[in-house]
Parts: C-alpha cells; structure tokens; sequence
C-alpha cells in the first residue's frame, strides 16, 4: 500500500535511494494508454527536482510532450525501501540547460528531461 509522504522535497534517504536504485518512469499517452519503462540515466537534480537523459526518442519522449504528468519509482531490494513520485515533467531540447547537462556525457543528442517532484509516496 502507498502511503503519502508529506511535502514534496525528497530527504537524505530517499535521494540517496533515487541515485542509487534502478527506477521506471511511468508516462500515459494523449489517448490515456500507460507506458512504463527504466530510465538508467535518472538521477536526483536537487531535492525537489529528477532529471535523465531522453536518448531513445521513443514512447515516453512522445508521451511527455503531450501529457507532462509522470511517475517515477524503485525498489530497493536488498534495503526493503521502495518510493514513488509523481511530477510534472519538462523536456529541455538544445537549450543552454540541455546542453549544459549533457557536457560530459557520452550521449551526441538527447533531451534532458526535468522532473518536478509534486507527491512523494513511501511504497514498503
């Protein structure tokens, strides 16, 4: 059962949990058909905001861009820990920020997708 954490800024346990553990991004397209998938490269931006590489083009990029409304989670199994947050995504595309964020990667294009926390929900 989900239980609603208060506030919408992660604390030290849980950015350490959502930099370390595999996460899914949850996204639905314009006709409501969900979508889920990992996203290896998502990672805390700060305690109120994820971001991750959109390298694949594919189902959650065209998703995004017409319902910003995501969820992101993870299990942590070896820690029983497992959290979930929804949020209001931003797809940054050749701007100063994506390319600011992608200096170092090994990526040649991607989006960088901004994931503003507005619920953070405890999941075990």
């Amino acid at each position: 059962m989900a239980k609603k954490l208060d506030g919408n800024t992660l604390n030290e346990t849980q950015i350490q949990f959502f930099n370390d553990s595999m996460l899914f991004l949850s996204t639905a397209a314009e006709d409501g058909t969900p979508q889920v998938g990992p996203k290896g490269s998502m990672r805390v931006l700060d305690a109120n905001h994820l971001i991750y590489f959109e390298y694949t083009y594919d189902h959650a990029y065209a998703n995004v861009k017409v319902n910003n409304k995501v969820a992101v989670a993870g299990w942590d199994a070896k820690n029983h820990l497992a959290f979930r947050v929804n949020g209001t995504a931003e797809v940054h595309e050749d701007d100063e920020f994506a390319k600011k964020a992608l200096e170092g990667s090994k990526l040649e294009k991607a989006a960088v997708v901004v994931v503003t926390i507005d619920e953070i929900f405890a999941l075990a």
